[in-house]
């Protein structure tokens, strides 16, 4: 298969995984997509789905940019500009008090921000959102060194992600920030809400209009992506999912297509790479949710158990048997119905089970592993002789002021033939 130059490349369709053909009728199979998953009830949040709004996140003052101070009361753009300034040069502030040293700061000004505003020294990034704005938040990570010649590939459910939200400038920062940042090279995103979110982060990552992305100063690289059909439903609208890599670092899509089960309410996304010289092939999913009163349980471990076979199955089918499963399971890997994927299949989960990813606006420490990365046996690395796997966090607040909690999990290593 040819690819597209363009940085949007249309997915081959797979009827099972086997049969592949290039999908000349979106509309038509958009329709069948959608008339197999009715039949099944909306998703529901995978934990704390509650849609009360919770308190929004103050901003901090040593950490926020001149866009996310402007959604502040009584700051405008040159404010903004004003204490960014003032904090790169006299270094951060020591307390909310010493806004009162930038100039257009009066003690009247200072009362009304200290309601929104904090003082934290430590390296996050807080968001608020008043009206249009958005930005990062209180981004918690423990993430090594990349060695040179390392590939970094995660996995990012990005909750009902749209394209009105990638046109939100600070959406789009705080992805663009936290992939360039933490050094990704090749990343899975589950629940984009439509095809057009993906692109609008790629070709911000490409021809960069944000200031914090276009002064990065770590490798910027050249990115590329592509787009499923419908996986199938999620909370309110039609679940895709998508696949964004680093070509100028050796990576590049062969082929991509949707695995068709009935098994699953949503269809597994395949992208089979080739990194250098090595071949591998993705799996993206993102399993049941169990419901707000785990209404749901049976049938997410039922399709737990079907991953089995659906393994099975690309093993004998996929060229490369080098296989990452990943993605949004909604269960921890200590849930007892995996255990036959690593028995029978040979796959193992490189996210311990102790690493929370279901993070919610009520309990931001989380109580289950439920993003994770599985590798089959076929997967061959070097390096220090373990893969790592981290945990990214990103608060956001969404458009309807409800607290998104994102979890982006990778995974680090040097394969051989590189």
């Amino acid at each position: 298969m040819q690819l597209s130059t363009t940085p949007y490349c249309r997915p081959l369709l797979r009827l099972p995984f086997g049969g592949a053909r290039d999908d000349s009728r979106g509309q038509n199979k958009r329709q069948r997509t959608h008339g197999h998953q009715s039949q099944h009830p909306p998703r529901h949040s995978r934990s704390n789905g509650a849609t009360t709004s919770s308190p929004q996140p103050k901003v901090n003052i040593n950490s926020a940019r001149v866009h996310q101070l402007c959604t502040l009361e009584g700051i405008d753009r040159h404010l903004a500009e004003e204490i960014v300034n003032y904090r790169s040069s006299q270094g951060p502030f020591a307390s909310v008090q010493d806004l009162l040293n930038v100039p257009g700061v009066d003690s009247k000004l200072l009362r009304r921000l200290q309601k929104s505003v904090i003082c934290n020294k430590g390296q996050t990034h807080e968001l608020d959102e008043r009206g249009k704005g958005a930005a990062p938040a209180s981004i918690n990570s423990d993430v090594g060194k990349k060695q040179e010649g390392n590939i970094r590939i995660g996995s990012w459910n990005l909750k009902c992600f749209s394209a009105e939200k990638a046109s939100n400038d600070g959406y789009r920062e705080v992805l663009c920030m936290v992939i360039l940042e933490n050094g990704l090279d090749l990343v899975a995103f589950q629940e984009l809400a439509d095809s057009e979110a993906l692109e609008k982060i790629c070709k911000e990552l490409n021809n960069p209009t944000l200031r914090a992305v276009k002064s990065w100063q770590g490798k910027r690289g050249h990115w590329k992506c592509t787009v499923s059909e419908p996986t199938g439903r999620m909370y309110k609208s039609l679940e895709y999912n998508g696949f964004l890599w680093k070509e100028n670092v050796g990576i590049t899509m062969v082929h991509s297509g949707l695995f068709q089960t009935v098994k699953l309410v949503r269809w597994p996304y395949i992208g089979e790479f080739k990194i250098g010289n090595w071949a591998c092939t993705l799996v993206s999913v993102h399993l049941k949710a169990t419901g707000l009163e785990e209404e749901y349980l049976e049938q997410l471990n039922e399709e737990i158990r079907s991953l089995v076979p659906i393994m099975q199955e690309l093993c004998n089918s996929v060229q490369s048997k080098s296989i990452i499963l990943l993605g949004d399971f909604n269960a921890g890997p200590d849930n007892r119905f995996f255990k036959d994927l690593s028995k029978r299949v040979g796959f193992k989960h490189l996210l311990p089970c102790d690493v929370n990813t279901n993070i919610s606006s009520r309990n931001l420490k989380g109580s289950k592993a439920y993003d994770n990365i599985w590798i089959n046996d076929k997967v061959k690395y070097t390096g220090l002789g373990e893969i790592e796997a981290h945990c990214q966090t990103i608060a956001l607040s969404g458009l309807n002021f409800i607290l998104k909690i994102l979890s982006c999990v990778f995974i680090q290593f040097s394969v051989f033939n590189i």
